[in-house]
C-alpha cells in the first residue's frame, strides 16, 4: 500500500513538472544598465526572447533567441540579429537575413530574478534582470510581414509597447512608447533611441531617446489589433494577432 501511494505521489509529481511551468514573461531589465531590455514570452517551457540594446557605434540594435527552460530553469541559446526589408518598401520575406551573432544563457533564479550570461560579437558579459513589467505580457505580428513584432507589457495600469522591426537601409531598429490605460488614449509617440557603444562601460548618461513619429491602435477584438502608424515619415498599417512561442523538438 505504501509503495502504491509513493508511486501516485511520483506521478503526480512528474506531471506538475511537466505541465505546470512557472512563466516568466515580460519585460525584464537591468537597473545598474537602464536603457535596454529583455523581453520574454513563454508557453510552457517554450521561451521566445528579444533583447533590446545598442550596437557598437550606439545605434539601436535587437537579437532574439528561443529554446526550452530545463528542470534548473536554464535556457541556452542562440543570439541571432536579423536584417529584413527596408521601412516604407513593400514587404518581401526573401530579404529577411539571420546572422548567428553569440550565446546567451539565461537562468531564472526565482520570479523576480534572472541572470543572463552572453557571448556578442566575441564579448562576454552579464545581466541582472529583474521584472520592468510583467503583469500582462503580449507578443503580436502581422501574419503577412514576419520577422517583426510588436510586444505588449503591462505594468498596473501602464502599458510598455516594443516595436521591432527595420529602418530605411533594412538595418534592425526598434522603437517604444507608454501609455497609461486609465486614460483610455489609443494615441501614442514612438521613441528611438541611441545608448552606450556595445562593449564600453556602461553609462546610463548616454542613452538618449528622441521622436521618430507616432502610431494609433484600434482595439477591434482581442484576437486583432490594427495598427496605424508613422516612423520617419512613412506611413502605413500592421494588422496584428497574438503570436504564441512554440519551439520546434
Amino acid at each position: 500500500m505504501i509503495k502504491r501511494i509513493s508511486l501516485a505521489f511520483f506521478l503526480i509529481w512528474v506531471l506538475v513538472i511537466e505541465c505546470c511551468w512557472a512563466d516568466y514573461s515580460g519585460l525584464w531589465w537591468d537597473q545598474a544598465k537602464s536603457g535596454q531590455g529583455v523581453s520574454i514570452l513563454q508557453n510552457n517551457n517554450a521561451i521566445c526572447g528579444a533583447w533590446y540594446l545598442y550596437d557598437s557605434s550606439g545605434e539601436d540594435m535587437w537579437l532574439v533567441f528561443t529554446g526550452t527552460l530545463d528542470s534548473k530553469n536554464t535556457l541556452t541559446s542562440e543570439l541571432v540579429q536579423y536584417t529584413g526589408p527596408a521601412l516604407g518598401t513593400s514587404w518581401d520575406v526573401n530579404k529577411l537575413k539571420a546572422t548567428s551573432k553569440g550565446t546567451v544563457t539565461l537562468v531564472f533564479n526565482s520570479p523576480t530574478s534572472a541572470t543572463m550570461q552572453y557571448n556578442l560579437n566575441g564579448v562576454s558579459g552579464v545581466l541582472n534582470l529583474e521584472p520592468f513589467a510583467n503583469d500582462i505580457a503580449s507578443l503580436y505580428w502581422d501574419v503577412d510581414r514576419p520577422g517583426q513584432g510588436v510586444g505588449l507589457f503591462v505594468e498596473g495600469r501602464n502599458a510598455y509597447i516594443v516595436w521591432y522591426l527595420y529602418d530605411e537601409n533594412g538595418k534592425d531598429m526598434w522603437v517604444t512608447s507608454n501609455v497609461d490605460l486609465g486614460l483610455g488614449s489609443l494615441h501614442v509617440d514612438l521613441y528611438q533611441f541611441t545608448g552606450p557603444p556595445f562593449g564600453s562601460e556602461w553609462d546610463p548618461s548616454l542613452v538618449k531617446s528622441f521622436a521618430v513619429g507616432d502610431a494609433s491602435l484600434i482595439l477591434s477584438n482581442s484576437k486583432q489589433l490594427p495598427i496605424t502608424y508613422n516612423i520617419h515619415g512613412v506611413s502605413g498599417q500592421l494588422n496584428i494577432v497574438p503570436f504564441v512561442c512554440s519551439i520546434a523538438q
